[in-house]
């Protein structure tokens, strides 16, 4: 898209680690302003891997900040956002881009004192009781999906400041990977498994509310031979229910591995992802990422998961800890290489088709660029 001059455009992260899809996709969509020409600088709390990556892409990282703010220690708080409201000033950006609203506070005092619109992009749910006071000033919204419009909808913020733009990925990032590449992967990794086994993924947090224990018990229902198939978990450590699921698979069965920078790898050893989800996801980034190297995703019919697996993959969508539905479509699922070969590439084609990655930094740049403040 890129119409007219570029933009000075402010933002914070949390951490400078991929730790979850917030960090991720904001560190994406600054590489893809980047490439539109567009100047972003970075205030982050905590250093981490991603530095490199944003630095690559010319993006100016300032920290360590303090973000954050609660109502028992509100004035040593606002104190503290002194240097990076300092920092704000000089900046001199066109629009303060807030990824994580439950740095609304922050954010209210750098716009006030830097004179910047905010534009906040809705990536999880409401974080205040009062939606619309805390809420008041912010230029506009962008959801990741329209069910979380409907949910900041309903919690206060008027419909037409809410503009709706779909996650996406950027398909190079991601790329199809065949056989070859999964055995290159699982050497990689470190996964000692048989030749020709099949693999289950999830990856991201390992706990409860996100169905892991569910999908740990759905895996023991299929009672495979290890030697024909394997559950892997990726992530930091389980929760209990987590653990104590595992605790009752046979020897063998699964395998675990730490929280991985690069998921390309993860998803090529793969055969099917799977994202089982109890809480409500508000988009649902673990299916794209997987759908486009190529592999089916199964995922738990919650939150913006049945936005994203529509037509022929809605049949990979199951009821909320349905542990009996999720064992039978993950193990349908296995056999995919066989029974219908072409559902690899067609998994790609709908992210490529539904979710296309030019198309989400076109309307990101455009709500951007009309809340920018004129120089």
């Amino acid at each position: 898209m890129t119409e007219g001059r570029p933009l000075r455009v402010l933002t914070t992260v949390e951490t400078l680690a991929p730790v979850g899809g917030v960090e991720v996709c904001t560190l994406q969509d600054v590489a893809g302003l980047a490439s539109r020409g567009h100047d972003t600088t970075v205030l982050w709390h905590v250093d981490g891997e991603h530095r490199a990556a944003y630095e690559a892409v010319g993006a100016t990282l300032r920290g360590p900040f303090r973000f954050d703010a609660a109502p028992r220690s509100a004035l040593r708080d606002l104190a503290a956002f002194g240097p990076s409201v300092a920092e704000a000033r000089r900046a001199r950006a066109d629009v303060l881009w807030l990824n994580r609203p439950e740095q609304i506070v922050w954010a209210q005092v750098a716009r006030r004192a830097a004179g910047l619109p905010v534009v906040a992009h809705l990536h999880h749910l409401p974080n205040y009781a009062r939606t619309r006071l805390v809420m008041s000033g912010v230029a506009h919204f962008v959801a990741v999906s329209h069910y979380m419009a409907a949910v900041w909808v309903t919690a206060g913020l008027e419909p037409e400041r809410v503009t709706v733009v779909h996650n996406a990925v950027d398909p190079g990032d991601y790329p199809l990977g065949g056989p070859p590449d999964a055995e290159t992967a699982r050497a990689a990794l470190g996964l000692d498994l048989a030749p020709g086994a099949r693999v289950a993924l999830a990856y991201g947090r390992l706990t409860a509310g996100k169905g892991v224990d569910a999908l740990v018990r759905a895996w023991g229902r299929l009672a495979i031979d290890p030697r024909r198939a394997v559950l892997v978990l990726a992530g930091p450590e389980p929760d209990h229910a987590v653990a104590e699921a595992l605790d009752a698979l046979p020897p063998g069965s699964w395998r675990r591995l730490g929280l991985q920078g690069d998921v390309v790898p993860l998803l090529h050893a793969a055969d099917v992802v799977v994202m089982p989800s109890a809480e409500p996801e508000a988009f649902g980034r673990v299916l794209v990422e997987a759908m486009s190297t190529g592999r089916p995703a199964v995922a738990t019919a919650v939150g913006a998961a049945p936005e994203v697996l529509t037509g022929e993959f809605a049949r990979f969508l199951v009821p909320p800890r349905d542990e009996a539905a999720l064992a039978a479509t993950v193990g349908a699922a296995l056999g995919w290489r066989e029974v219908d070969p072409g559902l690899g590439g067609r998994a790609r084609e709908h992210v490529a088709t539904a979710f296309p990655h030019g198309r989400h930094l076109d309307e990101l740049e455009a709500v951007l660029r009309r809340h920018a403040r004129a120089r």
